[in-house]
């Protein structure tokens, strides 16, 4: 008989997980359409941001693996993907501001948000914002290096250099870049390379250009952000880099966690999507535990 119910059990949640599909719908930020997927059926919602010049559907694999369990919410940014491109500024602080027109539009109350790279910030942003809907708090592969409250003045020159080479021959220099600084050397997953490095030469290079300098300047704003944090901080990071733990922890007065997944490059969900879900599992059973 337990067998019996054991089988039962799994079929309808197989059931639960696979009938299901998710729902596309546009929201507004203003005049800018927001394109997201969602599923699942919770009062406790996942929102996952993507990073720089690549999309929602990056978080695939995550969307089905958890729609069973939370009311799943991927979206692209204002700019990317299926969304809007009629705006005249892409600043972190648009795309918070395009993340909580879709936490307001479907009055989300109980939020998890996960952040990739870029969207790292994003999601401090929102949660520095909206702190009560905000229940907990994932980076992905960012918050890896010291944090500055100010450049250098070297450090400075080598942005302003870097900008002038990216606006001035944005294909060559993004594709180098992604390639050199995102990738182990001689990375044997070409799948996921080419998938990366295709979506950023297919990007408004205008909005890259934009989107990337603003999260220069928004580094030095960290600090004060992270200090105000009422919740756990939690990071899912690959060994490629190295992750600076004591850059992390100076700032925050919250408990935090930091698990890496090895052998992938800036983008786990997508290397080693099972491996990578199993630590989202993890973290997200944490958050449900208020740790």
């Amino acid at each position: 008989m337990q067998k019996l119910l054991s089988f039962i059990y799994s079929c309808v949640f197989l059931l639960a997980c696979s009938s299901s599909p998710s729902e596309k719908k546009e929201i507004k930020n203003g005049d800018v359409k927001i394109a997201c997927n969602i599923s699942g059926n919770s009062d406790t919602s996942v929102v996952f941001v993507h990073g720089w010049c690549i999309n929602k559907e990056y978080w695939q694999k995550q969307e089905d693996y958890l729609k069973g369990r939370f009311k799943v919410i991927a979206l692209d940014l204002g700019g990317h993907g299926e969304s809007g491109h009629n705006r005249t500024t892409w600043t972190i602080d648009d795309f918070a501001g395009d993340v909580i027109s879709v936490i307001n539009e479907l009055d989300l109350s109980k939020v998890i948000l996960i952040g990739h790279s870029m969207g790292g910030d994003i999601v401090l942003r929102v949660t520095d914002s909206v702190p009560d809907k905000i229940i907990g708090f994932i980076g992905i592969d960012n918050f890896k290096d010291e944090i500055a409250t100010q450049y250098t003045q070297e450090q400075q020159k080598q942005i302003d250099s870097f900008f002038i080479q990216l606006e001035t021959n944005f294909d060559t220099v993004a594709t180098g870049y992604s390639r050199a600084a995102l990738f182990p050397p001689n990375y044997a997953d070409t799948v996921s390379v080419n998938r990366v490095i295709k979506d950023i030469q297919s990007s408004d290079s205008l909005m890259a250009c934009a989107a990337l300098r603003s999260l220069m300047h928004f580094a030095p704003r960290e600090p004060a952000m992270l200090s105000r944090l009422k919740i756990p901080f939690h990071l899912i990071v690959s060994d490629y880099t190295p992750t600076n733990e004591e850059a992390i922890k100076k700032y925050l007065t919250t408990p935090y966690s930091v698990k890496t997944i090895h052998g992938t490059g800036h983008y786990p969900m997508i290397e080693k999507p099972d491996e990578f879900n199993e630590l989202l599992k993890e973290t997200l059973d944490e958050i449900s535990k208020g740790k």
